[in-house]
């Protein structure tokens, strides 16, 4: 799916994995469980990258690895986001996990905003609802990125460099509101991290 699109069907499934349909029919019984499945393993990965307790310190290394965390997790499942609209929309139950699981990741990333304009507060002083709006921006932009990437480059396979590329957009979201070192300082270790993706991808 991540090579071809989401429209990638069952068949083609088994035949990457050199296995008979009716094998997969066995562990699977549609397209849809497996996508729920994959979804399921998508949660719990980014989870792992967000997961912050309310009050909990965010120095620059924390903020950075939510970064680059979230930024390897939406390469990983990049298809999904990609066609992230189809799939919900012939799914019920998958739309409910993806409301639960964008109201959560939202709630976390609330909290690290929070914690680090708290930590290194910049010339603007964010109200707690105005982190609740850039945390929806941030998601917003996080979750168009692959979309918008595909839309970049017709015709051309993507890369990680190019879902990497997302990172620094958003980082800059929160300019305003850290002090200035502690941004620069996040914002020379993104680049290092998108500078190797390139130089890999090259």
């Amino acid at each position: 799916m991540n090579e071809h699109g989401g429209a990638v069907g069952t068949s083609q499934i088994a035949e990457f994995l050199g296995i008979s349909p009716g094998n997969l029919y066995y562990h699977f019984r549609n397209r849809e469980e497996i996508l729920r499945e994959l979804f399921d393993g998508l949660t719990r990965d980014l989870d792992e990258v967000l997961r912050v307790q309310p009050g909990e310190s965010i120095p620059v290394e924390r903020l950075v690895s939510c970064y680059i965390g979230g930024s390897k997790v939406l390469w990983r499942y990049r298809f999904f986001f990609a066609s992230a609209t189809d799939f919900i929309s012939r799914d019920e139950s998958l739309a409910k996990k993806y409301q639960e699981f964008s109201a959560r990741s939202k709630s976390y990333m609330r909290l690290i905003i929070q914690g680090a304009v708290r930590d290194a507060p910049g010339l603007c002083r964010p109200t707690v609802r105005e982190c609740e709006h850039i945390a929806e921006t941030m998601w917003v932009v996080w979750v168009s990125w692959p979309r918008y990437s595909e839309l970049s480059m017709p015709g051309q396979l993507l890369g990680e460099s190019d879902i990497g590329r997302g990172l620094e957009q958003i980082s800059f979201l929160l300019s305003p509101y850290l002090d200035a070192a502690y941004y620069q300082k996040t914002k020379r270790q993104l680049h290092r991290f998108v500078a190797e993706l390139q130089r890999d991808k090259s």
